[in-house]
């Protein structure tokens, strides 16, 4: 449709200044477009402004030198409306306390005379919330060759009895708290001996425990 002279329609006029009202069923890109206000020269003055209410929006618009008016405001409009849309994060913070637990196993010495073979009793002095004890023997590489045998702890105590190893030296005996496995103790390297034998003698010659005979 072309521009309508008698849907322009004065609201308002003050020291030179008027408001228009006008109606149309043209969008309003077509009313803001180039000429479009040209029948209205001889009302339309620079600085006049228009209330438009278009087929697709109602907008608030100025009128520049002679009939031309920029895109203005848009006050409402048919199209889906302006939309924002925010975000937010929550901040939060955990405090947690924490109360030390010191927890301490210490071997007590282990006593001399160990052959292959024999069995022997070892213990460690435990401290802290610890329920058992992991106790074995390792070689001079680290290698565990007797073990590993748990002790409850008892009154502070955790014992435990364990096999000694074939013949050697380097061996150590390992202690460690069962669900604490950085609290251990390792005893001083210690060596196992030959298991003694009984010997007697048969005339000239000396006979060892399982009948065998020994020369001189």
């Amino acid at each position: 449709m072309a521009f309508d002279n008698t849907s322009l329609l004065s609201l308002a006029t003050t020291s030179g200044f008027t408001l228009w009202y006008y109606r149309t069923q043209d969008t309003r890109a077509t009313a803001l477009a180039a000429g479009y206000f040209s029948g209205a020269s001889a009302r339309l003055v620079a600085g006049d402004v228009i209330l438009l209410q278009a087929s697709d929006a109602l907008g608030l618009t100025t009128v520049r030198t002679g009939t031309t008016v920029p895109g203005g405001l848009v006050v409402d409009t048919f199209a889906a409306p302006f939309k924002v849309n925010r975000s937010a994060a929550k901040v939060f913070s955990v405090r947690q306390v924490a109360t030390a637990v010191a927890v301490t196993i210490l071997l007590a010495p282990l006593g001399g005379g160990i052959t292959a073979g024999s069995q022997f009793a070892t213990q460690a002095s435990v401290s802290g919330p610890v329920a058992q004890v992991s106790f074995e023997i390792r070689d001079a590489a680290g290698a565990t060759v007797a073990g590993p045998t748990t002790g409850s702890v008892t009154s502070g105590i955790a014992a435990a009895t364990l096999t000694a190893p074939p013949a050697g030296s380097g061996y150590r005996l390992r202690a460690e708290a069962v669900g604490f496995p950085l609290v251990a103790d390792t005893s001083a390297a210690f060596s196992v001996s030959i298991p003694y034998a009984l010997l007697t003698q048969a005339g000239d010659t000396l006979v060892a425990q399982d009948g065998a005979r020994l020369a001189l």
